[in-house]
C-alpha cells in the first residue's frame, strides 16, 4: 500500500516537472533576440575626398598620412581614409610626372562618425627646356602644352609678351649646360580650415633645374611676371609674391608691382637661384554661414519579431565639394577664381556614398538621420577701382545619428541605445 502511494506521488512530480520544464522552453521562446550594436561603441571618421588635375576626375593618385594605411583614388578620382582620433591629419598626394599636393585636414569638434572632405588638384609637371647663356630669354609656362617656352628677349619689356606668367633672364645670369622646367599651377588648398581674412594666389609657377643654375644678382636680375588679363586698366591693389621649397616654410619675396607698360606684375629677383616654388597672392576677406539639411532619414522596424534583423545596411548619398552661387565677373574673374580654388579646394561638386551595417535586436526600433553641413561663403578682393566679389556654396560634410527603442517603451519614447555617425 505504501509503495503504491510512493509510486504515485513519483508520477505527480514527474509530471509537474515535465510541465515546468515545458513551460521554460515557451518562454524563452518567447523572449525578443538580444544583439550587440556592433557600431555603437565604435570610434570612426571618415576623410573623403576628391583629386582633380585640367578639371578632370585624377585615379591613381595615393594618399597617405602618419600611421595610416595608404590609399589610391579610383576611376572618379575618390578616396575615403578612415581614422580613430580626432585631430589633425596632414595628407600627402603622389603620383608620378605630377607635382606632389598636400593639405592639412581639421577633424576638431566633430561627433563620432563623422566625415569632413577635400578636394585636390594636381599639377603635371611640364617638360623641360635648355637655357642658352649666349643670349637674353624669356622663359614661359605654357599650360596648354605642358611645355617650358624659351625665347630670345632684348629686355624685360618682353614680359609683355608672357601668355600667363614667366620670366625674362639675362645671359649673364645663366649658367652654361642649364636645363630646367617651369610649370604653372595653382596651389592646392593648405587646409579645411580656411582664415577669414588672409591671402591667396591668383596663380604660381614652379621651376625645377636638372643641371647648370640661373643666379639673379642686384646688376643681373631676373624679372618674374604674372600677366594681367584686364584690358581695361583694371587690377588688383597688390600682389606680393612668396616662394616655398622642399626644405623650408614660404619666405616674403617682394611686391610684384603692377606695370601699365607690360600689363602685368613684375618681381625685380636680385639675389638668389630661380629654383622652387613662387606664388602671387592678394588679399582678400572671407564670411561664412552654416546650415545643415536632412540628406536622408529612416525607420528600421522590428516591432512585433522575436528573432533580431542582422547586417541591416544604412545607407545614403552626400555631396561634396564646392560650386558657385554668384561667380565672379570681369577681366580678372579667371585670377580670382584661382585665389579662391587655392583656399577652398577645386571648383566643382561630387556625390560620396556612405554605407553601415548594424544589428537590430528583437522587438526593438531603429531611427536614424543623415544630415549635411554645408557653408554659404562670400569672398572679396580689393582693386585698384573697387572690389571684386564672388559667393559660393561648400559642402562640408555629414553627420548621421540613430537611436534604437524599445517596440514595448516606444509610446512612452523611451530609448535603450543611441549613437551618432
Amino acid at each position: 500500500m505504501k509503495t503504491t502511494k510512493f509510486m504515485t506521488m513519483a508520477l505527480l512530480l514527474a509530471a509537474a516537472s515535465a510541465g515546468m520544464s515545458s513551460c521554460s522552453v515557451s518562454d524563452n521562446e518567447k523572449s525578443p533576440e538580444q544583439v550587440e550594436d556592433p557600431i555603437k561603441d565604435a570610434v570612426e571618421y571618415y576623410i573623403v575626398g576628391q583629386v582633380t588635375a585640367n578639371g578632370s576626375a585624377l585615379s591613381g593618385v595615393t594618399v597617405t598620412t602618419t600611421g595610416i594605411d595608404a590609399v589610391t583614388t579610383d576611376d572618379n578620382g575618390q578616396f575615403t581614409l578612415t581614422v580613430n582620433e580626432q585631430k589633425d591629419y596632414a595628407l600627402t598626394f603622389t603620383k608620378d610626372g605630377y607635382m606632389q599636393a598636400s593639405t592639412s585636414v581639421s577633424l576638431a569638434g566633430l561627433s563620432n562618425r563623422s566625415s569632413v572632405s577635400v578636394s585636390i588638384q594636381m599639377t603635371q609637371v611640364a617638360a623641360e627646356a635648355s637655357i642658352s647663356n649666349t643670349q637674353d630669354v624669356l622663359i614661359e609656362a605654357n599650360s596648354e602644352d605642358n611645355t617650358t617656352d624659351v625665347s630670345h628677349a632684348t629686355s624685360d619689356a618682353a614680359v609683355a609678351n608672357i601668355a600667363s606668367v614667366g620670366a625674362y633672364v639675362p645671359q649673364e645670369a645663366i649658367e652654361e649646360g642649364t636645363k630646367l622646367s617651369m610649370t604653372e599651377y595653382v596651389p592646392e588648398a593648405t587646409s579645411t580650415t580656411v582664415a577669414q581674412s588672409s591671402s591667396s594666389p591668383i596663380l604660381a609657377v614652379h621651376v625645377a633645374i636638372s643641371s647648370g643654375s640661373v643666379t639673379a644678382t642686384p646688376e643681373n636680375p631676373v624679372v618674374l611676371s604674372v600677366k594681367n588679363p584686364a584690358t581695361s586698366g583694371t587690377a588688383f591693389q597688390k600682389v606680393t609674391v612668396y616662394k616655398s621649397t622642399k626644405s623650408r616654410a614660404d619666405e616674403t619675396v617682394g611686391e610684384a608691382v603692377y606695370d601699365a607698360a607690360t600689363n602685368s606684375y613684375k618681381l625685380d629677383l636680385t639675389s638668389g637661384e630661380l629654383n622652387g616654388s613662387y606664388e602671387f597672392r592678394v588679399a582678400y576677406t572671407r564670411s561664412a554661414s552654416t546650415s545643415t539639411s536632412v540628406l536622408k532619414e529612416g525607420k528600421v522596424d522590428n516591432s512585433g519579431n522575436f528573432a533580431a534583423q542582422m547586417d541591416v545596411a544604412l545607407a545614403y548619398d552626400a555631396q561634396a565639394g564646392w560650386s558657385y552661387t554668384s561667380a565672379p565677373s570681369g577681366d580678372l574673374a579667371d585670377l580670382v577664381k584661382n585665389a579662391i580654388a587655392a583656399q577652398e579646394g577645386t571648383e566643382g561638386t561630387y556625390t560620396v556614398n556612405y554605407s553601415e551595417k548594424t544589428n537590430v535586436s528583437g522587438n526593438y526600433i531603429m531611427y536614424w538621420k543623415a544630415e549635411g553641413k554645408f557653408n554659404t561663403i562670400t569672398y572679396t578682393f580689393p582693386l585698384m577701382n573697387g572690389n571684386l566679389t564672388a559667393i559660393l556654396k561648400k559642402f562640408m560634410g555629414v553627420t548621421f545619428t540613430y537611436t534604437n527603442v524599445s517596440a514595448d517603451q516606444h509610446s512612452g519614447g523611451t530609448g535603450s541605445s543611441t549613437g551618432s555617425l
